[in-house]
C-alpha cells in the first residue's frame, strides 16, 4: 500500500496530474495522468490520455496498454475508467474533437486495443462513476451531462444501457472551465457526494508585491477561469469567465484604472480561453472550441470587429505568446504521438505554422523574451516539469525556426515562466506555488543566476507587471473552501 499511495501522489504533480512512469524496455518518460481504478482482483487500470489506458497489478509490474486512440474518429483523450462489478470489464471515456462525439464506452481486461468495443454507451465527456443498485444484475453509469449529473441504468450482463437516462442534480459544478473532471463520487453502499453547485465564485483576480502581500483586487469574483492575459500597458486584464453553462465560458475585460469595471469580449456559445495580447495592446488572440478543436482566433481588443480565424486544424492549440515586433505567435499543440509540442505562427505573409519544438516530451508555456531572441518555456524532459531557454530565430529563407541552445533556468521542478519586461529577470512557480527569481544576461550570450524564492504564492494562472515589483493571480476568495453536499441511499 506505501509504494501505491506514493505512486498516487507522485501522480498528482502540480494540479495537472503529472507522473513519470518507466518501460522496462525504453526511456523514462511522462504521461498525462487520466484517471485511474482499482478492481477486486487487485488490477489497476490507469490512463495517459493522450495514448490509451493501461493494466498494471496492484502489486507492481510491466504496464500493459488496452486501449488506443482512434484517430478515424478524431479522438484525442482516453481517461477515467471506472470498474463494473464483475471485476473483467470498465467503463471510461474516449474524447474527440467532434462536436458531440466524446462518449462513455465499454472495455475489457482481456482485450487488445484492436479488440474493444467501439460502440458507445451514453454521449458525454466528463468521467463516468458506477454505482450498484438493488438488483445484482444492474447499476447505474453516473455521469455529466452540461451541467447536470445523470444516472442512466446499467445491464450488467448485457454490458448495455437500459432506458433513458434520469437527472440526478442540476448546476453540478466542474473541477474547471471546460474540464472534463467533476469531483463527485459514489460507494458500492448508496452514498452520493455532490461538489458545490456551478454558479458559486471562488476566485479573485489579486494583485501581490513580492513579499506576498495583498496589493489590491481587480473587479467581481469569477469562477472557472482558464488563462489570464495582462495587457502590456498594464492597464487591462483578460479572463475567461463561466457563463450560463459549467462547459461554456468567454473572454472578459477588466479595466484595472477604473476599479475593474468589465465588459464581455466574447460571445461564443462553447469555450474561448488562453487571452494573449499582441504587444501594441490592440488585438487578442486566444483559443476555442467552437468549432470543435481548440482553435486559434485573434479579434480587436476594442471589439470593433467580429473575431477572425488565425489557425485551424484537427489538434487542440493554445495560444501562449506575441513577440514584442508583432511578427510572431508561439502557441503549443497537442498531438498523440508527440504529445504537447511548440509552433510559431508567422502573422505575416502566408501565416504558414512553422515547427520551434517537437520531441517525445510535452512543451508548453512558451513565452518570448522582450527582445524576442530567446523563448522560455516548461518541459517535463527527462521525468519532472523545468523551466528552459532556448535561442530563437529564423533561417534565412523564412521557412524555419532555429531553436539552438538549451539553458535550464528551474532547479527541482518549474512551471509557467514569465519575463521582466527590459528581459533581465525571469521568474516561474515551483511545484508549492511560490515565485521564483532568475537574474539573467544576454551579451552576448545567454546566461542564468540561481533560483531564488520570493514570499509570493500564485494559483498557476498568473502574470507579471512589467517592472517585476508586482504580480497578478488568481486567489481564492475570503468565502472559504467549497461545501459538497453528502446523499444518502
Amino acid at each position: 500500500m506505501n509504494s501505491i499511495g506514493a505512486s498516487r501522489r507522485e501522480a498528482q504533480k502540480d494540479r495537472g496530474g503529472w507522473r513519470c512512469s518507466a518501460d522496462r524496455d525504453g526511456p523514462v518518460r511522462q504521461l498525462l495522468w487520466g484517471g485511474g481504478a482499482w478492481s477486486q482482483d487487485n488490477v489497476i487500470v490507469f490512463g495517459d490520455r493522450r495514448v490509451g489506458l493501461f493494466r498494471v497489478p496492484a502489486a507492481g509490474g510491466v504496464p500493459v496498454q488496452i486501449t488506443a486512440l482512434d484517430s478515424a474518429r478524431h479522438e484525442n483523450s482516453q481517461y477515467c475508467p471506472s470498474f463494473l462489478p464483475d471485476g473483467r470489464h470498465f467503463v471510461y471515456i474516449r474524447s474527440s474533437t467532434d462536436e458531440g462525439k466524446s462518449a462513455i464506452y465499454v472495455g475489457s481486461l482481456a482485450a487488445k486495443p484492436e479488440q474493444q468495443s467501439s460502440n458507445p454507451l451514453v454521449a458525454s465527456n466528463s468521467q463516468p462513476v458506477y454505482a450498484p443498485s438493488a438488483d445484482p444484475s444492474t447499476g447505474y453509469l453516473l455521469f455529466i451531462r452540461g451541467a447536470t449529473l445523470m444516472a442512466q441504468l446499467f445491464d450488467n450482463r448485457r454490458l448495455e444501457p437500459i432506458g433513458p437516462a434520469a437527472l440526478v442534480a442540476e448546476q453540478v459544478k466542474k473541477s474547471r472551465l471546460g474540464a472534463t473532471y467533476t469531483p463527485f463520487s459514489a460507494s458500492a453502499n448508496g452514498v452520493l457526494v455532490l461538489p458545490p453547485r456551478a454558479t458559486s465564485l471562488g476566485q479573485q483576480a489579486t494583485w501581490f508585491d513580492r513579499e506576498g502581500k495583498i496589493a489590491g483586487t481587480v473587479g467581481e469574483p469569477v469562477d472557472g477561469a482558464v488563462g489570464i492575459g495582462l495587457s502590456p500597458d498594464g492597464t487591462r486584464l483578460a479572463l475567461t469567465k463561466n457563463i450560463e453553462a459549467a462547459d461554456a465560458g468567454n473572454i472578459w475585460l477588466l479595466d484595472l484604472s477604473r476599479s475593474g469595471a468589465s465588459a464581455r469580449f466574447t460571445f461564443g456559445s462553447l469555450v474561448d480561453a488562453y487571452p494573449v495580447w499582441s504587444p501594441d495592446g490592440r488585438r487578442i488572440a486566444f483559443s476555442s472550441n467552437r468549432d470543435g478543436a481548440y482553435n486559434l482566433y485573434q479579434k480587436p481588443a476594442n471589439g470593433a470587429t467580429d473575431e477572425e480565424v488565425l489557425l485551424k486544424s484537427g489538434e487542440d492549440k493554445i495560444p501562449t505568446s506575441w513577440s514584442r515586433d508583432g511578427r510572431f505567435l508561439l502557441y503549443a499543440i497537442v498531438q498523440p504521438k508527440t504529445k504537447s509540442d511548440l509552433w510559431v505562427l508567422p502573422l505575416d505573409g502566408g501565416m504558414k505554422p512553422v515547427p520551434f519544438l517537437v520531441t517525445e516530451f510535452n512543451e508548453s508555456q512558451a513565452r518570448f523574451s522582450p527582445d524576442g531572441h530567446w523563448v522560455a518555456y516548461t518541459s517535463d524532459e527527462p521525468c519532472q516539469n523545468e523551466v528552459y531557454v532556448r535561442s530563437f530565430s529564423m533561417n534565412s529563407a523564412g521557412t524555419a525556426i532555429e531553436a539552438s541552445g538549451k539553458w535550464p533556468i528551474s532547479n527541482g521542478f518549474g512551471t509557467s515562466p514569465h519575463w521582466r519586461g527590459d528581459g533581465k529577470e525571469l521568474y516561474y512557480r515551483s511545484q508549492d506555488g511560490h515565485v521564483m527569481a532568475v537574474e539573467t544576461a544576454n551579451n552576448p550570450a545567454f546566461r542564468a543566476g540561481s533560483p531564488h524564492p520570493f514570499g509570493l504564492l500564485v494559483s498557476p494562472f498568473w502574470e507579471s507587471a512589467a517592472d517585476g515589483t508586482r504580480f497578478l493571480s488568481l486567489a481564492q476568495t475570503a468565502a472559504g473552501p467549497p461545501t459538497y453536499t453528502v446523499v444518502l441511499n
